[in-house]
């Protein structure tokens, strides 16, 4: 019997026999009643699951990226945060458009700043107002909601200013081409037009890291690396004539960009005026090789050991600041607690491990780098002293050393209370040693809150991972588990293909559709997550950010060919997922991107929406996916217009085909499968091998009961879109919109 049927819930018409025409499936018992209720969820083994014994996974999306600039008034000096990501009445415009493309998740960024803006204890809660709305209005698309502490570089105060069109001045600009040394070196000087930053913690947190800091000083952000050099240009170019020149004579013709470089740099400023962070396109080098950065992480994360004598109000700068991150968490989980779609907190974003070159400079300053440095180069240049002293002064001048050891200059560098064997050790075992325990405690302050709180913690980017070491590798002690807390999520990070290069001010990437379509990510991904298994008791992983750029070759070049590398890129990350039934939450959603500026921070380009509020990829990623499943996961994979088939003979490809394996259900609730309009606008075939479906076509959910209880039971769904010249045989539903066929 075939039977077509309207109306938005199937139901809506009386008796299960009656609804699907099908008295011989025996479904007298069964009655598609409204869907389970969104609840909260709860960890179990290696998994998440709902108040109703489900599975759940999550395809999500970050939002957004430009949470990381506030809106600044600057005639009045303030600043606020309300309205990142999105002003709450477009929020359920968002929201909605987001459940008709696949996503069940989003990871909310919130900044410490925002919360603690001013003064340490005191709460914006106009931004704790917005942020439970936010989470509010979610749920009622049926959205999850992770609450995500967001830091890159610790603090949009940590910020170093670089020329975006460096080769303004010359006649010639082929002199100094994008990529060269040249040009990241003219990038360094005046006028500066652009910055890199980072985004966190509030001004008074950096203040109380490093007293030493005049951050209002009209220098802060000119990059230090060049604050020096103004008295020695005379210096620069004699230099530069010795050491070019064939005969050592210093004849050497100096080239316009080097004259162009000397002529407008930056006046010289004392150390303590900006930060010594350089201006890397890849803020993660940038973030590596920046001692402030490091600073600030080692007070925070581990203040008693680096820096036992720096404190604020009588308390060591550890626990100053761990309490008062600790008191912020428990005023978001306090607003947030009772909203059951809070999927959980990620403590925090990203933290920094690496110690290395602040090991590196107290250790220089320990061995007295300066004066031995200068009796080495002394020593090389004993025929010309001159140039060996014109030399030494350079290199001073650069700024990354202080020049002696005197108190007074290592207080005017911040560098008078480390402790030189401790910050060495802090590159073994930080995350054991350190951020384990920083996650207990927070943890425990937003347990407090929210005693249903799932926590999730990340590895922090450290000096193993710069290494290479993997967990139980040689040189590897592992993050462990925080002992208080009774449900710990993984959230691994994973970025493929987007970070090759070092240098300053850099230009896209140039990658090729060719280059990409076969890559396997799964091995990486696999890595990512395989700490879960390694030390954390096999804790449930959802991956918080995975992504790629959309301005690969240049924006207007990835326009003109449709984003095609992007959603390549994207397809490999999405096969890995799936062939895993991994949770995965994409960066990310940036409504307010530009071309010119991308997500509003340092360059990045990352939205899945463009200027205009289209979509990008979105064949790539807005996936059919189970946002809950009654049994435990089997398989499951998602055929894209980007899969490559190889073609077998009489057979047409499975475009868009969509199979999912689960086995013997152990929950009453449905079974729920978003359905992206997008993939399926002329509706789609569904093949079931037991127990009924139904379609909500407003909230593009396709529900299916399992009937066969058996232990060793499994259920097969499988869905395909009409193909041209390719029946369709076999299939038990066909839905498009409202309409249902049913056989």
């Amino acid at each position: 019997m075939i039977r077509g049927l309207r109306g938005r819930w199937l139901g809506r018409v009386a008796g299960c026999a009656v609804w699907l025409g099908l008295q011989a499936w025996g479904c007298s018992d069964v009655t598609p009643e409204t869907p389970a209720s969104m609840t909260r969820v709860r960890t179990d083994r290696s998994y998440l699951r709902d108040e109703h014994g489900r599975y759940m996974y999550f395809q999500g999306v970050n939002t957004s990226g430009s949470t990381k600039v506030p809106f600044v008034d600057p005639q009045q000096g303030t600043f606020t945060y309300v309205e990142r990501p999105f002003p709450l009445d477009r929020a359920r415009y968002e929201f909605s458009r987001m459940r008709k493309l696949g996503f069940n998740a989003i990871r909310l960024l919130v900044m410490w700043e925002g919360l603690e803006p001013k003064v340490r204890g005191e709460y914006d809660e106009d931004y704790l107002s917005y942020l439970r709305e936010v989470v509010k209005i979610a749920g009622e698309f049926g959205i999850f909601v992770l609450m995500d502490m967001h830091q890159d570089m610790f603090s949009r105060h940590l910020t170093v200013r670089y020329n975006e069109d460096p080769t303004a001045g010359l006649s010639d600009p082929s002199q100094a081409a994008p990529g060269s040394l040249q040009h990241s070196l003219l990038s360094l000087v005046p006028p500066y037009t652009a910055e890199v930053k980072g985004d966190g913690a509030p001004k008074w947190v950096i203040k109380a890291c490093m007293p030493e800091k005049d951050l209002d000083s009209p220098n802060w952000g000119i990059p230090r690396i060049a604050s020096g050099m103004d008295e020695h240009r005379g210096e620069l170019i004699t230099l530069y004539k010795k050491l070019s020149g064939d005969d050592g004579t210093g004849s050497a013709e100096v080239p316009e960009w080097v004259q162009y470089l000397m002529d407008n740099l930056p006046p010289a400023f004392p150390p303590n005026q900006s930060t010594d962070m350089l201006p890397f396109t890849n803020w993660g080098v940038a973030a590596a090789l920046s001692i402030d950065v490091e600073r600030s992480f080692a007070c925070l994360l581990a203040g008693d050991k680096a820096f036992p004598g720096l404190e604020v109000d009588g308390v060591n700068i550890k626990d100053y600041l761990q309490e008062a991150y600790a008191a912020a968490w428990a005023k978001v989980a306090e607003r947030v607690a009772d909203l059951p779609n809070v999927m959980g907190y990620d403590i925090m974003n990203e933290p920094e491990g690496n110690f290395l070159i602040l090991a590196a400079e107290a250790a220089a300053i320990q061995l007295n780098a300066p004066g031995a440095a200068h009796d080495f180069i002394l020593d090389r240049y004993k025929d010309d002293p001159e140039t060996g002293e014109m030399l030494f002064n350079v290199i001073m001048a650069l700024r990354l050393l202080p020049p002696d050891t005197e108190p007074e200059t290592l207080r005017l560098w911040g560098l008078d209370k480390l402790d030189l064997m401790n910050i060495v050790s802090l590159n073994y075992g930080f995350d054991r040693n350190h951020l384990t325990p920083f996650y207990d405690r927070v943890g425990k302050a937003i347990v407090d809150k929210d005693p249903k709180a799932v926590i999730f913690i990340e590895p922090s980017m450290s000096a193993s991972n710069l290494l290479g070491s993997v967990p139980g590798g040689m040189w590897d002690q592992s993050m462990v588990r925080p002992p208080s807390l009774p449900h710990v999520a993984f959230a691994p990070h994973n970025y493929a293909d987007i970070y090759p290069f070092i240098g300053f001010n850099q230009q896209p990437r140039q990658l090729t559709v060719e280059e990409i379509r076969y890559r396997d990510y799964s091995p990486a991904i696999t890595a990512s997550r395989s700490l879960a298994e390694h030390s954390l008791g096999n804790a449930p992983v959802v991956f918080g950010e995975f992504g790629t750029y959309f301005n690969f070759n240049g924006i207007e070049q990835s326009k003109a060919d449709g984003y095609a590398v992007s959603s390549h890129v994207l397809d490999n990350y999405y096969e890995a997922f799936d062939g895993m039934f991994q949770s995965r939450i994409l960066w990310c959603h940036s409504p307010d991107n530009d071309y010119t500026y991308g997500d509003w921070w340092n360059h990045e380009d990352f939205s899945i929406v463009d200027p205009q509020g289209n979509l990008r990829s979105e064949l790539a990623w807005a996936r059919p996916f189970p946002r809950a499943l009654a049994g435990k996961p089997v398989r499951m994979h998602f055929w894209s217009d980007y899969h490559f088939f190889d073609p077998d003979k009489g057979k047409q490809a499975p475009r868009r085909e969509f199979e999912l394996v689960y086995a013997s259900k152990e929950s009453d609730a449905p079974t729920e499968i978003s359905i992206p309009e997008v993939q399926y606008p002329d509706g789609f075939y569904v093949w079931v091998d037991d127990g009924t479906c139904y379609y909500d076509h407003g909230a593009h959910v396709l529900y299916h009961y399992p009937q066969n209880d058996a232990p060793e039971a499994t259920y097969t769904i499988r869905i395909l879109p009409p193909l041209p010249h390719q029946p369709n045989d076999g299939w038990r539903y066909f839905f498009k919109g409202d309409e249902v066929v049913t056989r």
